[in-house]
């Protein structure tokens, strides 16, 4: 069997991305995180893939990034799925690499010496066949473990809450707030970040929950963790509270997209827009019409949005977008 080996971008959020517990999966990507594109990687170049394959089955993928000259070794999934094409899981992470969180290990920084001599050229993976003289080499880096997995696994990670903060409303929102904030800024640092709001929010719902701050942070940070379900039903509860509350519409948008139903997601992006006028649930909107493949939808939508910078730091280009998908009136086709 072929290892997959690939380059990091950014080893900063490795704990934010590849080896972030999501649900109890990991996800990587064979193209940079700034490409748009859906085709990731040509199976073909493994032995057993060929044009027409969309996905291959239990591949060990090595992670490496530049360092001294060559490339080390960071980390690797023991087995994982590879497909041609992106998945996304929620809005926000997409990956065509999916493994098991249990097969995934990585390194800790003072362990990530073995050095790989890689030739990747413009892109960011290289398949290596077992009868490649790397092979071994990169197969007892997966068979030789010393130290401790330096991935945080859901069920591991212990929050521990201060009587402070455990037993007083106010305090414990504040938390939530900090917490909050950090996540949307892109300042966090690991799970254990996203975790602890996630129970700081459930506990200021049963400290008060007469309001419903508790219940939308506990589903913020279910929807960044994957437990969509716990999310929904908190989300819910929170809408039940405040049911014209923008910031609540949007984020069951969000949940709504990481259980597959893009449509439903769009018109509750659309409410929250109706109702508050932020042009950012717009491109939410816009985001959810292109996954349930709709391209005229969020063509219209994009249009709408008032503030271009938010257009240009999203990389959509309105006169790109409609050469690649002309109105339908301007396609011929007939219903």
């Amino acid at each position: 069997m072929a290892i997959l080996v690939v380059r990091i971008e950014d080893v900063s959020t490795l704990l934010m991305n590849e080896f972030f517990d999501y649900n109890g999966r990991c996800y990587a990507l064979t193209r940079s995180r700034k490409e748009n594109t859906d085709v990731c990687i040509n199976l073909e170049d493994f032995y057993e893939g060929t044009v027409q394959s969309e996905s291959l089955e239990d591949i060990p993928v090595v992670f490496v990034k530049a360092q001294d000259g060559g490339w080390a070794v960071i980390g690797y999934y023991k087995r994982a799925e590879v497909r041609k094409k992106i998945m996304r899981p929620s809005l926000f992470l997409e990956g065509n690499i999916r493994a098991d969180v249990r097969e995934a290990w990585l390194f800790s920084e003072n362990e990530r010496k073995q050095i790989f001599a890689a030739h990747f050229g413009e892109r960011y993976y290289e398949v290596v066949e077992d009868d490649d003289a790397r092979y071994q080499p990169l197969m007892a880096c997966m068979t030789d473990n010393p130290g401790q997995n330096s991935l945080l696994r859901y069920d591991c990670v212990d929050i521990f809450l201060q009587s402070t903060i455990r037993n007083q409303y106010e305090a414990c929102l504040a938390e939530c707030e900090r917490l909050a904030s950090a996540l949307m800024c892109e300042t966090c640092t690991d799970l254990r970040e996203i975790k602890r709001l996630e129970v700081c929010g459930r506990q200021a719902a049963v400290l008060n929950g007469r309001e419903a701050d508790g219940y939308y942070y506990e589903a913020m940070a279910d929807e960044q963790l994957g437990r969509v379900r716990q999310g929904m039903k908190a989300i819910e509860k929170a809408l039940r509270i405040e049911p014209e509350g923008a910031d609540l519409m949007a984020l069951k948008g969000q949940l709504l997209v990481s259980m597959g139903k893009a449509d439903a997601a769009a018109q509750w992006f659309h409410k929250a827009w109706y109702e508050s006028g932020d042009d950012d649930y717009l491109m939410l909107e816009g985001r959810a019409w292109l996954l349930d493949e709709k391209p005229d939808d969020a063509l219209d939508c994009f249009k709408k949005i008032s503030d271009k910078g938010l257009l240009d730091a999203a990389g959509i280009n309105l006169k790109d977008m409609e050469q690649r998908w002309p109105p339908v009136s301007a396609r011929g086709v007939r219903g």
